[in-house]
């Protein structure tokens, strides 16, 4: 069988196990197994040792438990919820009111969770149920969660950045600071749009209102986070420890403040690193599985082939990165940033190379793709999370109130297009 027919058959059984609804490590993984039978047949499979193997051994990747084990133990400890309630009372005077708070929190907590998901199920528990109480507009309420929670993949530490540095071997220290400037533009333009929309029509949020001592108290409430958020980003960016040290520190540093807080207990200890531990099989199972199969595409010479093609084509670099900003966000509509980025970045990356884009610079436009993934339907995670948090909402709800978020992230991917400076410039400083 010739190697674009083998080619065609693997990636036709990826599709249908995709579509299908299938566990993406599965599609990925029988795909694989089945192109390499038909490569050379059973003896064929003997790569998979190799392979997965070769696929989670990197030191870079054992940040991962960490930083998720960091986030757990927030969360199930209850500082998040100290935290959104510190918020509101530095924000809620704000023209918006609580909107701004859900901003300002999903902006704060993803400095600590690194994961989206968490950030979204997080801050949306606590404050969904006070923003309907209190007459907020339903639409700017959902909206404001969903797009705010996605910050957590963008403002280091992020889960997904380690997965890209790890596949790309590119410094993922860089990739953190260069994440940190557009996630707090990107929250900016959030808030300046909830406020305009409230200037506009003052019936869309109640006036909120705060004494200093109520704020001091506030900035107490936010300082274990606080605290932990500048010292991830100051030892990363000063070159003191590397991310996995970092990640191991502010775990230990967590469980210190738990216990001085005295919320500290076995059960809490035990659900936080069996849920760190299921994430984290769940990215090395992905990995694995992206492996083998881009072992049988590569072995076809389909990597090499593309680079190619585009450079027949005569496409300019801007051109070449809105074709892939396109890809990007159709593939968003159907899959997770982590499955997104260990399918797609063997064959991106030597395109990148070719017309001298930056790793680290891609790789921060990736995670705005990424995050508008998780907006967008059929399988937005961001917009089913929110289904979860209230059984009242419809998709179609969700999905309406998400599309000015969705055109502010795409002005931020458009700014740091024409703007690389706002992503190159503090890894540019950065001591290691």
């Amino acid at each position: 069988m010739s190697a674009i027919a083998i080619l065609i058959i693997t990636i036709c059984i990826l599709m249908i196990w995709l579509f299908a609804g299938g566990w993406v490590f599965l599609a990925l993984g029988s795909a694989g197994v089945v192109g390499l039978i038909l490569l050379g047949g059973p003896n064929m499979l003997t790569v998979i040792g190799p392979t997965t193997w070769g696929s989670v051994y990197n030191v870079n990747l054992s940040a991962v438990p960490l930083f998720i084990f960091m986030g757990e133990l927030i969360l199930q400890s209850g500082i998040s919820d100290n935290l959104y309630n510190g918020a509101s009372k530095w924000f809620g005077p704000l023209p918006g009111g609580l909107l701004h708070t859900n901003v300002a929190s999903c902006a704060l907590f993803a400095a600590v969770s690194g994961s989206s998901v968490a950030t979204t199920a997080t801050i949306g528990s606590v404050a969904l149920p006070s923003l309907k109480s209190r007459g907020y507009e339903r639409k700017l309420i959902l909206g404001s969660i969903a797009a705010s929670g996605t910050l957590g993949i963008l403002i280091p530490p992020s889960i997904n950045m380690i997965v890209y540095g790890a596949w790309v071997e590119c410094s993922i220290g860089q990739l953190f600071a260069g994440g940190l400037i557009p996630g707090i533009i990107m929250a900016l333009f959030f808030m300046v749009y909830i406020t305009i929309r409230v200037k506009k029509n003052p019936d869309l949020a109640p006036k909120e209102s705060s004494s200093w001592k109520e704020r001091l108290i506030g900035f107490r409430d936010m300082s274990p986070i606080l605290f932990v958020m500048v010292f991830i980003f100051t030892t990363i960016y000063t070159g003191i420890m590397t991310p996995t040290e970092t990640a191991g520190v502010a775990s230990f540093i967590v469980i210190i403040l738990i216990l001085v807080m005295r919320r500290f207990s076995w059960r809490l200890l035990h659900n936080s690193t069996l849920l760190a531990l299921r994430i984290t099989c769940m990215v090395l199972f992905i990995f694995i599985g992206a492996k083998i199969l881009i072992f049988v595409l590569a072995f076809g010479g389909l990597p090499s082939k593309i680079p190619l093609l585009i450079a027949n084509l005569g496409f300019s670099r801007l051109q070449v990165l809105f074709l892939l900003y396109s890809i990007y966000l159709i593939l968003g509509c159907f899959m997770d940033g982590v499955s997104m980025i260990v399918l797609t970045m063997h064959f991106v990356v030597p395109i990148l190379f070719a017309y001298n884009i930056s790793l680290v610079w891609f790789g921060v436009a990736l995670i705005i793709l990424t995050e508008m993934g998780m907006l967008t339907p059929p399988m937005g995670m961001g917009l089913y999370v929110m289904l979860g948090l209230d059984r009242t909402i419809t998709l179609g709800e969700v999905t309406k109130s998400i599309v000015p978020f969705l055109l502010i992230q795409a002005g931020v991917i458009l700014l740091i297009t024409f703007v690389p400076i706002l992503v190159l410039f503090l890894p540019s400083k950065m001591t290691l």
